[in-house]
């Protein structure tokens, strides 16, 4: 029995696929002069983006048989595998400089095929679409996904940490973090995946329509985002991520390197905190570890190593454990003192700022902190 299926519904699904054959077109041969001599690092995964908008294909048997519940049920399943596999591939590339061996992507993605094909028969009539098959199919396509999405998870979990070490190596306030496009970017594969899983769970056509609208407009945004490129290098975040993923001997021959004695280590060490604390540099509210470095006349890697090896770990750890315990001074000195005006006075950038970071070190909250004194 066919659903009644409006125009419409066939309209949004033509656009749909329009809209990704262009995005493959534009991908594939469009290069912006002006960044033509770094195309490649300010677009490291555009062949494969074209990739993406091309394999959209998938969605033509459903463009041919809206109305077929075989057919729906088909576009859904395969997506929600396709999405949350390919997104793997995407992300890696970009953030991790990462590219599959053809072998190894054809490996990769040979569960999202073989599933597809299976999920086809019906809607050419080669399989007929029981209630038993459909059941099958369900648990498969639910199972080969959630594995994907497991791996997306992890992947999503392991550039986290990498964007958080770098930023507190690097600064002392949160409001300085650079990477804000990368933050935001970490969860989009994954809010993706979510919507095809509503969709594969639905498996209605109006949200189908919906899904397609949706994409659609992210469609043209991606397109208007590459005809009018304004973005910007990231080397610190390229090589930063770049090292996380060396080899072992590789990283073992940047450690030997680079290496401090723990003799070096310490001496450093005591000049950093001293030099910080006798000028009181932890209340400039944009100290970065380039700052200090150039004030003790140091190279900034030794540094970097010198606070990672110490008690405080990461340089805005040590900056902020500095700004707290002078907040707690002021506290403990005016009692009655605004606790924003701590904040601004002890270097924070906020007051959220500032209670947060006094939560993660103190275990409580500055009025919390104010309360049990006066207890």
């Amino acid at each position: 029995m066919l659903y009644n299926i409006p125009l419409l519904f066939f309209s949004a699904t033509l656009v749909f696929i329009a809209t990704n054959l262009y995005g493959w077109l534009l991908k594939r041969y469009y290069v912006p002069l002006p960044l033509k001599e770094h195309f490649e690092e300010l677009y490291p995964v555009h062949r494969s983006v074209a990739t993406l908008y091309l394999l959209q294909l998938f969605e033509v048997p459903y463009l041919f048989h809206i109305g077929q519940p075989a057919a729906l049920f088909y576009v859904n399943g395969t997506a929600v595998m396709f999405f949350a596999s390919y997104m793997m591939v995407l992300v890696k590339g970009y953030f991790f400089m990462e590219y599959p061996k053809p072998k190894q992507l054809f490996l990769f993605m040979l569960p999202v095929a073989v599933c597809a094909i299976l999920l086809l028969l019906p809607v050419f009539g080669i399989l007929p679409f029981t209630e038993n098959f459909q059941t099958v199919m369900f648990c498969i396509v639910a199972v080969v996904s959630a594995v994907y999405v497991g791996l997306l998870v992890r992947f999503r979990n392991q550039l986290h940490r990498q964007i958080r070490k770098f930023e507190e190596d690097e600064y002392s306030n949160e409001s300085d973090f650079p990477l804000q496009f990368a933050k935001k970017v970490e969860w989009m594969p994954l809010l993706i995946c979510l919507v095809m899983y509503v969709c594969f769970i639905l498996d209605n056509p109006t949200v189908k329509f919906v899904r397609d609208l949706i994409l659609i407009v992210m469609n043209v945004w991606f397109v208007f985002y590459t005809l009018n490129p304004h973005r910007s290098l990231r080397p610190e975040l390229t090589e930063a991520l770049k090292e996380e993923t060396a080899s072992e001997e590789k990283a073992a021959e940047l450690e030997e390197k680079h290496r401090l004695t723990d003799e070096m280590q310490k001496e450093l060490e005591t000049k950093l905190i001293d030099l910080i604390r006798n000028e009181k540099l932890y209340l400039e509210d944009h100290l970065t570890l380039n700052d200090l470095a150039q004030r003790i006349f140091t190279n900034k890697t030794y540094l970097s190593e010198a606070i990672a090896r110490s008690e405080y770990g990461a340089f805005y750890q040590l900056i902020n454990t500095m700004r707290l315990e002078h907040a707690c001074k002021m506290l403990d000195e005016q009692p009655g003192i605004k606790l924003e005006q701590v904040a601004f006075a002890s270097g924070f950038s906020s007051g959220s700022a500032f209670s947060q970071v006094f939560k993660r070190l103190k275990g409580v909250t500055p009025s919390e902190y104010l309360h049990n004194k006066e207890g």
